[in-house]
């Protein structure tokens, strides 16, 4: 777990320390002072890559995130209401909990109705609570969507908060909500069966 969300607060610290090791050698030209440039500036270095080096667990929830949704248009284009591919082998399901057959059976049937030819993810908003076992992403998506089957498609917005479960030590979604464009109240999942 890293000390802080990003590394640029340690590093600018580090770059201020630098400085003013510099400016103390300039005017007192104690040679032990002017070594405290370099050391400063290396650890800003170190700093940098260690913090790319570590995850935390609400990078990780955006990278799956990410992941998730980039799956699903993927396989909506792949699928186009074909049935050569079952809710048992849809890769978009192995980011839903196995207890949540609800979101499951919604997404199995949106990936056979719909087709997504893009996806722009905004607004993305994680909150970590529980301990940090469950998370609450909040976020925008745009894309293009189409009914398989017809050409041409339409434009669509829409606003979604989702909560992840760590389970096995990986996160799953374990609830959907759709909420309302401009007022973000909560507003029923279309139904397709």
């Amino acid at each position: 777990m890293w000390f802080t969300e990003d590394a640029w607060s340690p590093i600018v610290l580090c770059v201020i320390a630098a400085v003013i090791f510099f400016i103390a050698w300039s005017t007192t030209q104690r040679p032990r002072l002017l070594l405290g440039v370099p050391l400063a500036l290396l650890a800003a270095v170190v700093i940098y890559f260690v913090e790319q080096s570590i995850v935390t667990d609400r990078e990780q929830v955006e990278a799956d995130l990410d992941s998730l949704l980039h799956t699903f248009v993927e396989e909506s284009q792949e699928l186009h209401g074909s049935a050569s591919q079952t809710p048992a082998n849809l890769r978009t399901l192995d980011f839903f909990s196995a207890q949540n057959t609800t979101d499951r059976a919604r997404v199995a049937a949106a990936l056979n109705l719909v087709v997504v030819e893009d996806v722009r993810i905004t607004d993305v908003q994680t909150r970590l609570t529980n301990e940090d076992t469950r998370a609450v992403t909040h976020f925008r998506a745009n894309g293009n969507v189409s009914l398989s089957g017809s050409s041409g498609g339409s434009h669509y917005s829409s606003r979604w908060e989702l909560t992840w479960q760590k389970e096995a030590g990986r996160w799953t979604v374990t609830r959907t909500k759709m909420l309302n464009i401009m007022t973000g109240e909560e507003q029923s999942i279309p139904r397709i069966d």
